[in-house]
């Protein structure tokens, strides 16, 4: 430090304690804690007190311990959640099924249908949609399963032939050997095998339970969901209480716009689909379609699994060449979902970006699996409402706090209701009186 500014810190600390009645913060050279600042103005530099913690650092060192926390806090919710999942997870599909059918229950209501009927209709409409999409496809399968075989076996004839005959030069003995070895590597894991359809079974079984759960759940929600919604507006402080209700409110509606989206993107996706297999001459062009509209409810990622299947289904049975329509085929549902729908749908019913999609889907994989890939958007589409209306009514509130309030307005003549004299004025009246 150079001698000025050292003798200036000196005659500024002996200032101090001779004005009392001055705050620190309002002194030159004063911070808000009371500690001497000085100032270079030629260079701008601030000096504080040594052994002082810049604010810069209190601040991020604030914000760490409080990122920790919350860390830790969803680490152990994302525990106990997992732990409970058999019973959480239907209810979130409950509350997606909801809000797919929220605006048909509306119209029912409004036509004079009683909410427990329209709840109930709505409750048969979805059943009869999944068993009806269930239906068609095991009934063309089953139709289909004499053709598919000789499909299959004749073209993998052709790729033996194309083996032996091709650039490869594979001769027979050495197939011979890779079916023996497949043969033999089937027989020794009849076991593991076994396990597998054992687990397949149980998780079946577990779905069965859980979909039951979440059509029960959904009928509820349905038929009371606001009564529920005010049940649970107790755990909130009385004095957010307006607001947070308010944002939730928000982000439901975002959430409702979310499905209702998600569930034409879905079917564009299914139409495209069917219509790619069925042209190619694909006898299972339904499945193929509905396997599409079910994967597509995960942006980004359900069409490309779908096209997979289906370009494998189609190789199997039709060959290479057809193959290669098929992907061509998915090349152009993608990118009409990812240019066309997802911009104009997706984004105006969340206003997501299609990067933090990506993202939330690939952390929503690594936490959660299928499940987190299946419930990140919806999860993101109601977060980024509820906190953007949350934002909205802070400043809002911070808005009409520094509005200055209009000044009262002079009583007219005569008016019977104008404002008393004050009070001193009272007083002396009575006093002369």
């Amino acid at each position: 430090m150079s001698e000025p500014l050292a003798r200036l810190r000196q005659r500024l600390a002996a200032l101090v304690p001779e004005s009392p009645g001055r705050s620190a913060a309002d002194d030159e050279g004063l911070d808000a804690r009371g500690s001497v600042v000085v100032v270079d103005h030629a260079t701008g530099h601030i000096e504080d007190e040594p052994g002082t913690v810049p604010d810069g650092m209190r601040v991020a060192a604030g914000w760490a311990w409080r990122i920790l926390v919350l860390g830790a806090f969803i680490y152990y919710l994302g525990q106990v959640l997992g732990t409970l999942s058999e019973v959480f997870v239907p209810l979130v599909v409950a509350l997606l099924f909801t809000a797919a059918f929220w605006p048909f229950k509306k119209v029912l209501v409004r036509a004079g249908v009683p909410r427990g009927l329209a709840a109930g209709v709505c409750l048969l409409a979805l059943a009869l949609t999944v068993v009806g999409i269930v239906l068609l496809v095991s009934l063309q399968i089953t139709n289909q399963w004499t053709e598919l075989s000789n499909q299959a076996i004749g073209s993998f004839n052709q790729f033996v032939a194309w083996l032996r005959n091709g650039p490869l030069h594979i001769t027979n003995t050495q197939i011979d050997g890779w079916l023996t070895s497949a043969t033999n590597w089937v027989k020794s894991s009849q076991g593991t095998i076994a396990g597998y359809a054992t687990k397949v079974g149980s998780q079946v079984s577990h779905f069965v339970a859980g979909m039951a759960l979440a059509l029960f759940a959904m009928f509820y929600f349905l038929y009371d969901g606001h009564r529920l919604a005010r049940a649970l507006s107790i755990l909130v402080p009385a004095r957010s209480r307006f607001r947070l209700l308010d944002a939730a409110g928000h982000g439901w509606i975002a959430l409702v716009a979310y499905v209702r989206a998600a569930v034409i993107v879905a079917g564009v996706d299914g139409l495209g689909a069917l219509i790619g297999a069925a042209a190619v001459g694909s006898s299972m062009w339904l499945a193929i379609g509905a396997l599409t509209f079910l994967t597509a409810f995960i942006p980004l990622v359900g069409a490309f699994f779908a096209g997979t299947v289906a370009t494998g289904v189609v190789f199997v049975t039709l060959g290479p060449v057809r193959a290669i329509v098929m992907v061509v085929v998915f090349i152009a549902v993608m990118e009409i979902e990812a240019h066309v729908l997802q911009p104009f749908l997706m984004g105006k019913a969340v206003s997501l970006h299609p990067l933090a999609v990506l993202y939330g889907i690939a952390v929503g994989v690594i936490v959660g699996g299928f499940i987190g890939a299946l419930f990140t958007v919806p999860l993101m589409a109601f977060s980024n409402a509820f906190l953007r209306a949350v934002a909205a009514s802070r400043a809002e509130a911070a808005a009409s706090a520094r509005r200055p309030s209009p000044p009262p307005e002079p009583a007219a003549d005569g008016d019977v209701d104008a404002a008393p004299p004050p009070v001193a004025e009272q007083s002396g009246k009575q006093g002369i009186e």
